[in-house]
């Protein structure tokens, strides 16, 4: 086992650090990471919740008003091209996370359904190579990114690769 693994306290329900989680559909995905978003709120985390098409009303409205859940598509978040450039990425997350602390929260948690990002060859390779980065930045700060690929729309060779890229791959 990976040393670098958080080993969940017994009231933790998920680790923190860098995870991977393969879930069906966007429905199990929605519901099960608002408990992933629940427990940031109790660390005194600032949230962030990154989907293809955010429904902001899912979500408690002061949570969102207050700016401790903040809500982005997926495209606000990585860019138009959906291409992601791994060292631009780590400066952005970087940057909100020094926001983050100077308005008094303890880190970052991040929810993210990243499957667009990895759909085709040249997104995949890009998404890989953050990845890597994520980690480092993972490993030094205190960010707790849950990376989330949907099964329903990846093959399983491509979810097989992503989750290898974790250090904790997360199931229910």
């Amino acid at each position: 086992m990976n040393e670098r693994i958080h080993r969940p306290r017994r009231e933790d329900r998920w680790p923190v650090g860098h995870l991977g989680w393969a879930f069906m559909g966007l429905p199990e995905f929605e519901g099960r990471v608002a408990s992933f978003l629940v427990e940031g709120h109790a660390r005194g985390e600032r949230q962030v919740f990154i989907v293809d098409d955010p429904r902001a009303a899912l979500w408690p409205k002061g949570l969102v008003e207050r700016g401790d859940l903040l809500i982005f598509s997926t495209a606000e978040a990585y860019g138009q091209a959906m291409i992601i450039d791994a060292a631009a990425q780590r400066a952005a997350f970087e940057s909100s996370l020094a926001q983050a602390i100077e308005l008094g929260y303890t880190g970052l948690r991040i929810a993210a359904d990243n499957t667009s990002l990895t759909l085709d060859p040249e997104r995949l390779e890009a998404w890989m190579r953050w990845e890597e980065e994520a980690e480092l930045l993972m490993q030094a700060k205190p960010i707790t990114g849950l990376c989330a690929f949907d099964r329903t729309r990846s093959d399983a060779a491509t979810i097989k690769a992503l989750m290898s890229m974790h250090p904790v791959a997360v199931g229910f």
